[in-house]
């Protein structure tokens, strides 16, 4: 999958993006802010975006989710531990991976949104105690298909 990162830590940025290269992914960015993620999908074929919710101290990332969902199609999952903003906004995003996260769960989490966009059903038995879903029916249609 193409993976907008869009993470304001460079380290965990950088580590996220090893792994989920590690697993096959091509990773887009990683973008440090909202306004470097909106770039990007300007510019890229983006399958799905990563978001951490707190970019530099507020919560752009919500916006950013919507902004990617309503402006180029593109469902987000956030990655943060922001859980009560995440919770506030289960509109914006297929679920929240919460951090501290185990290195597997953000592969399995990749898997599951996939699975999501796909329209598959996901059992809960598989779903990483880390991960939170919150809307399987979340249409994310690419503009103009």
């Amino acid at each position: 999958m193409r993976i907008l990162l869009v993470e304001d830590d460079p380290i965990l940025a950088l580590i996220a993006a090893s792994m989920l290269e590690d697993e096959g992914h091509e990773i887009i960015g990683p973008a440090y802010g909202d306004e470097q993620a909106l770039a990007l999908a300007d510019s890229q074929s983006i399958d799905i975006a990563l978001v951490d919710i707190n970019l530099a101290g507020h919560d752009e990332g919500v916006a950013l989710a919507r902004t990617l969902r309503k402006r180029y199609g593109i469902a987000s999952m956030f990655v943060s531990g922001q859980t009560e903003a995440a919770r506030n906004n289960t509109d914006a995003a297929l679920g929240l991976l919460r951090k501290p996260y185990e290195p597997s769960d953000l592969g399995r989490c990749v898997a599951i949104a996939q699975a999501l966009i796909s329209g598959l059903t996901v059992l809960p038995m598989s779903v990483p105690a880390s991960l939170e879903v919150y809307s399987p029916a979340l249409t994310c249609n690419r503009p103009g298909a």
